[in-house]
């Protein structure tokens, strides 16, 4: 092997290891005032990056290099390089902004405006407020689907979810929900959405394609009993579309449910009130956000527990998972 060619695949190499981008748990802190990052290889937390007031809702863009956090207690939106953890752009809003999403080709941000009603669309061409979409009463959470051209939010006001076309910005369909919407997910291939519902302990399985609730599931009961509605609430699919994972506010437990059968296939154990739940991209493993404990769990998917508990700030809320520098 000749000088160039090694110097060349030591260039090559040392390229990798600097630019490869790592799986990273980014995990909002409700009375920090920051996120912490988690490196989910190591099991340690490895940066806190201050943002607005009260930051509720987390994303991360397609290609890995932004991060966006709505601060519900400033109306505003940061967005964080990637690369340095550091602030760029803090965008104006609407009131109590709440969950937000990248659109799937990276074109915009897209932020639950709780208070006004509506969806903010920002560009992340010039991060500038390009849009507003009216949804319903109170909308929460912002899930841009698989097609890449609607999105579902929940309208917590009105019952129900909408379907948001990204072409014409407007709603195009609606599901009455019968109970007050909290957090969505949906499979890989957009065919089905899962919800959950204030008061109700457990998930429903919406049909995407004919717009409707086709089942439930239901988790063992409580005696307990929380006046803001508190049961279950965060979940996520796993890649593979196998399987959906759901936290329990009462146990305070994760459920794993089969995708294919609607069955209960195993509880693992979480920390205090877990609020959030998100996959590395290859479904080894989940993340969890604790919000009472102040700490965040990493569950080793392939055998069923919780292999690390790590601290991060006061009231960790709303997490994304994704692979960046």
């Amino acid at each position: 092997m000749n000088s160039k060619i090694i110097l060349t695949t030591a260039i090559t190499l040392i390229s990798t290891v600097l630019f490869a981008q790592t799986p990273k748990a980014y995990i909002t802190n409700y009375g920090s005032d920051f996120i912490s990052v988690i490196d989910i290889q190591k099991n340690q937390k490895i940066a806190d990056i201050t943002t607005g007031s009260k930051p509720h809702g987390v994303a991360v863009s397609p290609d890995g290099n932004w991060i966006a956090v709505s601060n519900e207690g400033d109306n505003t939106v940061s967005i964080i390089s990637a690369a340095d953890n550091k602030v760029k752009q803090t965008i104006s809003v609407g009131k109590t902004p709440h969950q937000l999403s990248f659109s799937i080709d990276g074109k915009y941000v897209l932020t639950a405006i709780n208070g006004e009603h509506k969806v903010d669309v920002i560009s992340t061409a010039n991060w500038k407020l390009v849009n507003s979409i009216p949804v319903g009463k109170n909308p929460h959470i912002v899930l841009p689907m698989s097609d890449g051209k609607t999105a579902w939010v929940t309208s917590e006001g009105d019952n129900k979810i909408v379907k948001v076309n990204l072409d014409s910005m407007k709603v195009v369909a609606e599901i009455p929900t019968f109970g007050f919407p909290r957090v969505m997910t949906a499979t890989p291939d957009g065919k089905y959405i899962y919800l959950t519902i204030r008061w109700f302990h457990g998930q429903v399985k919406i049909d995407a394609e004919q717009n409707k609730i086709i089942a439930q599931v239901l988790l063992p009961q409580s005696d307990k009993f929380d006046n803001e509605g508190k049961a279950a609430h965060g979940l996520s699919v796993a890649p593979d579309g196998k399987t959906v994972y759901l936290t329990s506010q009462f146990t305070n437990d994760v459920t794993a449910i089969d995708v294919a059968s609607d069955k209960i296939l195993k509880n693992i154990t979480a920390g205090k009130n877990p609020n959030w739940i998100e996959f590395t991209s290859d479904g080894k493993f989940a993340v969890v956000s604790n919000t009472s404990s102040n700490d965040a769990s990493i569950i080793d998917v392939a055998n069923w527990k919780v292999v690390a508990t790590i601290p991060v700030g006061k009231n960790p809320k709303r997490l994304w998972v994704a692979n960046t520098k």
